[in-house]
C-alpha cells in the first residue's frame, strides 16, 4: 500500500518537475542559427531549467514506472501488455535523458569553458528534438498497454482505461511537439493520482487470488 501511494506520488511530481523546462521553451522553436544561439539566453538559467531540474524528472518517473509495472504484473502476470509498458517507459525515459544531454550540452559547456562556437548548437538542438520524438513513440506505448491491462483486469479505477486516450497525442510529437509532451505529462498525473486514491483492486493474480494494491 505505502508502495503503491509512493509511486503514485512520484507519478505527480515527475510531471511537475518538467514545468521549469517548458517555461524556458522548446528546442523546435529555433530557425536560423542566431535564434538557435539566442535560445540558451541565460546559460546558467537554462543549465538548471532543462539539465539539473529534468534530473528529478527521470528519477521520480523511473520510481513511478517500476511501482506502475509491479501494480501491472500482480493483476495480469507476465502478459505481453505489462511487458510492453515497461519497455516503452523505459524507452521514453532513456531517450528523454538522451534528449535533455544533448539539449543541455551547449549551454553547459558555455558555462563551464567560456565562448563556444555557436555552430554547434543547431546540430545539439537536432539531436535533442528527435531524442524527444521517438522518446513520445515509448510514452504511447506504455500509455495504451497500461490502459490495456487496466481495462481487462480492473487493478486501477476504470477511468484509467479511459486515460489512453492520451496515449494518441504523443504519437503526433512530429508536428505538434509541445501538445504532444503536455499530453504525456498529464497521463503522468493521471496515474499517479490513480495509485494515490486506489485502496485495493477488483483484479485477482495468475493463482486467483484476489490482488492488493
Amino acid at each position: 500500500m505505502t508502495e503503491t501511494r509512493i509511486g503514485g506520488a512520484c507519478g505527480v511530481l515527475a510531471a511537475l518537475a518538467m514545468i521549469p523546462a517548458y517555461v524556458v521553451g522548446t528546442p523546435n522553436q529555433p530557425r536560423t542559427p542566431e535564434e538557435a544561439a539566442g535560445y540558451y539566453e541565460s546559460a546558467a538559467g537554462f543549465v538548471t531549467a532543462n539539465g539539473a531540474l529534468p534530473l528529478l524528472h527521470v528519477l521520480l518517473g523511473l520510481v513511478f514506472l517500476g511501482v506502475l509495472v509491479h501494480v501491472l504484473r500482480r493483476a495480469a502476470g507476465p502478459s505481453g501488455a505489462v511487458y510492453l509498458a515497461l519497455i516503452g517507459g523505459t524507452v521514453f525515459f532513456a531517450l528523454t535523458s538522451a534528449g535533455f544531454a544533448a539539449e543541455v550540452a551547449y549551454p553547459a559547456a558555455a558555462v563551464q569553458f567560456g565562448v563556444v562556437p555557436s555552430a554547434l548548437a543547431q546540430p545539439l538542438l537536432a539531436l535533442a528534438v528527435w531524442s524527444y520524438h521517438y522518446a513520445q513513440v515509448g510514452a504511447a506505448a506504455m500509455i495504451l498497454a497500461t490502459s490495456a491491462v487496466v481495462w481487462r483486469t480492473r487493478v486501477l479505477p476504470t477511468w484509467v482505461a479511459g486515460a489512453g486516450v492520451l496515449g494518441i497525442l504523443p504519437l503526433l510529437h512530429l508536428w505538434v511537439p509541445l501538445v504532444a509532451a503536455l499530453s504525456s505529462l498529464l497521463w503522468f498525473v493521471v496515474l499517479g493520482v490513480a495509485l494515490l486514491v486506489t485502496r485495493e483492486s477488483a483484479a485477482t493474480d495468475r493463482t486467483g487470488t484476489p490482488a492488493t494494491v
